[in-house]
């Protein structure tokens, strides 16, 4: 009878995982974000596990690894909200780094099948346990459909860190983002191969350094799932603090 008991739950959980039609928020790229949402409606689950390597030049500083989950909400037809915590963890300590609310606004409505599609995302950084301040983000992305199966995303961003809202002093740290990817259909709606670029640095002399990095990934979507991985490479002869590898496993099934 408790056999049976667990292959019913089995048997449910591989039905919503391949039954209907793929409506997932599908991500190609591991780093830059994309203009696809969540249905109105739906709940995505989605989780991220990535890390950063050790710097060549700076081998005191840890290899680190994060843990970020989150249930995804299609408020509308343009927008979503996710609500993640992360979990960070080096060789000596593991640790709930942060809680966020994330919002994601689609400047035209989902299905819309213009070329070019805007989005916005706005981002509060709650952190916990972490050196560094509570923050807002701000992303503002483009992504354009070329033929041939070619799709393109640009990604421009800003983290703001509030030392204050956390009832530290300090000054305001302000970190740049930008992001490139190309993605290739070999399989339209199914799988893609996708090549990024990412680059991060302090926007005043006290903040942090540049890191730059570039790097592949593969995106696969099937049933109601999909899945993205891919790693970048550090630039380090052009950026000596950006660390050698940042891999990143993305996967979500939507409810």
């Amino acid at each position: 009878m408790q056999a049976a008991r667990w292959a019913a739950v089995v048997a449910c959980i591989v039905g919503l995982a391949w039954a209907g039609p793929a409506q997932a928020g599908r991500r190609p790229f591991i780093w830059t974000y994309d203009t696809e949402i969540v249905p109105k409606g739906d709940v995505e689950l989605e989780q991220w596990l990535w890390a950063r390597s050790r710097a060549p030049a700076f081998p005191q500083r840890p290899a680190t690894y994060w843990v970020w989950w989150a249930p995804v909400f299609g408020l509308s037809q343009h927008l979503e909200l996710a609500l993640p915590f992360q979990v960070r963890s080096t060789q000596s300590t593991t640790e709930l780094e942060s809680f966020e609310a994330d919002l994601r606004y689609r400047l035209f409505a989902r299905g819309d099948e213009s070329a070019f599609q805007p989005l916005v995302r706005v981002a509060w950084h709650q952190a916990i346990h972490t050196a560094n301040p509570s923050r807002v983000d701000l992303n503002l992305i483009g992504s354009y459909q070329l033929t041939g199966g070619l799709h393109a995303a640009l990604d421009l961003g800003a983290q703001v860190g509030i030392p204050a809202l956390r009832g530290s002093e300090g000054p305001v740290r302000v970190l740049g983002t930008y992001s490139a990817g190309l993605a290739y259909s070999l399989i339209p709606d199914e799988l893609q191969l996708s090549l990024e670029s990412f680059g991060e640095f302090g926007v005043r002399e006290q903040d942090q350094k540049p890191h730059l990095f570039v790097g592949p990934s593969v995106a696969w979507t099937f049933g109601r799932t999909w899945v993205t991985v891919g790693t970048l490479v550090g630039l380090t002869g052009l950026a000596p603090e950006t660390p050698r590898f940042m891999p990143r496993l993305i996967w979500a099934v939507a409810l």
